[in-house]
């Protein structure tokens, strides 16, 4: 079995087959997202299908796969063919839109000073005949020297609008530097903290409570920390247990060597809406519909009725409505019940808030009627914030 793969690579707009080693089989299909050899680089690419016969002759193996799940679903990347055909941009430019920041990588450069001896040599070279292509090679030595070793898009930053790369080139050339092509791995993950459990009856701990420790501060702390797991039962971050007991990482340890406690790494959702309190919110009782408001929502039903395929299948013919109301007069009961329409057909719904003044509004309204279902992604959301949304959005 061979996969078809559009690599992430810049201005690069054919797809390319790689051979799929024993270790992958049955693990990689479309969506999936995996490093690549690509001439002299490692590259980042994605899968778009598996064919049975690859249309060259020779072909290079898949190197790894990044994540179990895939980032791109059969929609998206018939989504991603069409946007690519018809604004002539390569596939993979498309791809990245669809990918959120920092999972996404492009092969790089990193550059070191390769002997100091050499640089030096180089340098009074440098001094003896001062030019500005000289003083650029000075100034980028300095950075190397002061810094050690950078990748293109770290010395991107420092040298800004300056076209530094000719001039490294000529250094590596000249056997004062060295470059090698790297992949950085994505710059976001899931998050996990260390949680601590109780791990035995309630009645057993209390048993155990005089036998915790030979010194009387020990057996206090350790005391301290096993009643407030009694307390919870459920796994709490371990912050919370010396917070809560005044113990410390060595004292649950020797609880859960015990068998007393159970430490685990469990994984956190960064969510920006859990600092919104379920007191804070809107009862989420549907109200009883108006006049208009009923006539609206029965032409949007029929849409519905008319249009949408079963969940199964991504293809949709879309209609658009268009709510004329003022402030206050129902058009977010509407937007309600249509996203609960969809979502009950197998669907997502996406609401556009056209002013960031409403947000907080419009945010508690949804989570009220679709509590632990509603995403929020914005400009001023953190990576790992708009990473974990984008992946329970995949849920």
């Amino acid at each position: 079995m061979y996969t078809r793969i559009a690599v992430n690579v810049p201005s690069i707009t054919g797809l390319f087959d790689y051979s799929l080693p024993p270790e992958l089989e049955g693990q990689l299909g479309a969506g999936h997202l995996v490093t690549v050899p690509f001439g002299k680089q490692t590259v980042q690419g994605v899968v778009l299908e598996l064919v049975s016969q690859p249309s060259v002759a020779e072909t290079k193996p898949v190197l790894d796969l990044l994540d179990p799940q895939p980032v791109l679903t059969a929609a998206q990347i018939e989504l991603a063919k069409q946007l690519a055909e018809s604004t002539l941009n390569p596939l993979a430019a498309i791809i990245n839109l669809m990918l959120p920041s920092g999972l996404s990588q492009q092969a790089d450069t990193r550059f070191e000073i390769r002997d100091s001896r050499l640089e030096n040599g180089h340098r009074s070279r440098i001094t003896n005949h001062e030019s500005r292509k000289s003083s650029l090679e000075s100034r980028l030595l300095d950075l190397l020297q002061t810094r050690g070793p950078l990748r293109g898009r770290q010395i991107d930053r420092h040298f800004s609008r300056v076209d530094w790369r000719k001039t490294a080139q000529y250094l590596v050339r000249s056997g004062v530097l060295t470059s090698q092509s790297i992949l950085p791995p994505p710059s976001i993950r899931p998050k996990f903290i260390r949680t601590a459990q109780l791990a035995v009856p309630p009645e057993d701990a209390e048993a155990s409570m005089s036998k915790l420790g030979k010194t009387a501060a020990t057996l206090k702390r350790r005391q301290a920390a096993l009643r407030f797991l009694i307390s919870v039962l459920e796994p709490v971050n371990v912050s919370w247990v010396y917070a809560e007991s005044g113990c410390n990482l060595s004292d649950l340890q020797e609880m859960d060597e015990r068998g007393l406690v159970v430490l685990r790494e469990t994984e956190i959702w960064r969510d920006p809406l859990q600092r919104i309190e379920s007191r804070e919110l809107e009862s989420s009782e549907p109200p009883e519909l108006t006049l208009d408001q009923q006539k609206a929502w029965e032409q949007i039903l029929k849409a519905f009725e008319s249009y949408l395929l079963p969940p199964s299948s991504f293809i949709f013919h879309p209609s658009s409505f268009l709510l004329h109301g003022v402030t206050g007069s129902g058009k977010t009961e509407i937007y309600l019940r249509a996203a609960a329409e969809a979502i009950r057909r197998g669907k997502q719904a996406i609401i556009l808030v056209p002013e960031i003044s409403l947000t907080p509004q419009t945010v508690r309204r949804f989570l009220a009627r679709f509590p632990g279902q509603v995403g929020l992604v914005h400009s001023k959301l953190s990576e790992g914030e708009r990473y974990d949304t984008w992946r329970r959005a995949r849920l």
